[in-house]
């Protein structure tokens, strides 16, 4: 497993973390097609394959997800980082550190290795939100601040609103088909060595190749998800069909050399979900993999064919009524 610095904490994280959105969701089907069991043995398996960066938040099952992982890292050898995350809804001062109790509770740990916001909050001043960052750091709950789905602009305000800390990472939505960040704020975290953080870097799972026009999911996380509608699955069909060669060249899954290809850029770490041990070791098995130059340009090539258009938005709503 390849190792990347988590900005300039000094910390070596896995460039394949595990994602735990999915821990306690009914909406992905937590209880019924998926058990408590099997999401710790996912994580239990994600560390025994080299996976040393476990992120969840607050609102992910109501805070089940939180007490899951605090479950499940009791139980596994060697160094873990966790990093969990504050809801928009509590980015006050004392919210802030109230909801930072109540996370330290549910994963029965003293101190939080990253504490993220989750999303900015424009009602609420953010030099208020920052100025609480800092004070859980100063009293050791938290070991370092990041940030989730912050513009450029944003980061570089929170930024400012720091005296004595800095922000060491910054988690957007990055995959090989959503790619915005590429523009703007991606450069800008790099020059400044902020760790990019991308969750679905699996596009919620088309880029596995288990989709298709004729297979469709069901499950209402997907189901409103542009990606997924039958035209916009023919129209990516060119980009799927070359990352399923290039990972029959690796000796992988589609899956795997998707995950590769966000592993690829500089200060990039892969946010992959697993709902068991399957999973949880088909992801991991990611951070091995290096992809020549020549093949990521290809990908990123035929990528940019095949962007999400409004249009592709408009299509998906349909579904949202008539799975």
């Amino acid at each position: 497993m390849r190792l990347v610095e988590l900005g300039r904490s000094g910390l070596k994280v896995s460039v394949i973390a595990l994602g735990t959105w999915q821990f306690g969701s009914g909406s992905w089907g937590y209880g019924k097609s998926y058990t408590e069991d099997e999401c710790v043995d996912a994580v239990k398996a994600s560390v025994e394959a080299g996976v040393n960066l476990i992120d969840t938040a607050e609102v992910y099952g109501g805070g089940v997800s939180e007490e899951i992982v605090g479950k499940a890292v009791k139980q596994v050898d060697g160094e873990v980082f966790i990093a969990t995350k504050v809801s928009p809804a509590h980015l006050t001062y004392d919210g802030v550190i109230k909801a930072c109790d109540r996370s330290l509770r549910r994963l029965g740990l003293k101190t939080i290795d990253l504490y993220q916001i989750h999303f900015p909050n424009p009602l609420i001043p953010l030099k208020q939100t920052m100025r609480a960052m800092e004070y859980l750091v100063k009293m050791g709950k938290i070991r370092f601040i990041g940030v989730s789905n912050f513009s450029r602009k944003l980061v570089q305000k929170a930024r400012e609103h720091l005296k004595s800390e800095e922000i060491v990472s910054n988690q957007v939505k990055y995959n090989l088909i959503e790619r915005n960040i590429e523009k703007d704020l991606m450069p800008y975290c790099m020059a400044e060595n902020i760790t990019i953080l991308a969750y679905s870097p699996l596009a919620q799972g088309i880029l596995t190749g288990k989709y298709s026009k004729q297979n469709r999911p069901r499950d209402i996380i997907r189901r409103i998800n542009k990606l997924y509608s039958a035209a916009y699955i023919e129209k990516a069909q060119p980009l799927l069909d070359e990352l399923h060669n290039l990972a029959k060249v690796h000796g992988a899954t589609m899956g795997q050399a998707a995950l590769a290809w966000v592993a690829s850029h500089q200060g990039c770490v892969a946010i992959a979900g697993a709902k068991n041990r399957q999973q949880a070791v088909e992801n991991a098995l990611a951070g091995k993999i290096t992809l020549f130059q020549e093949e990521v340009e290809k990908l990123s090539q035929l990528s940019d064919k095949v962007k999400p258009t409004f249009a592709d938005l408009l299509r998906a709503i349909p579904r949202i009524f008539n799975p």
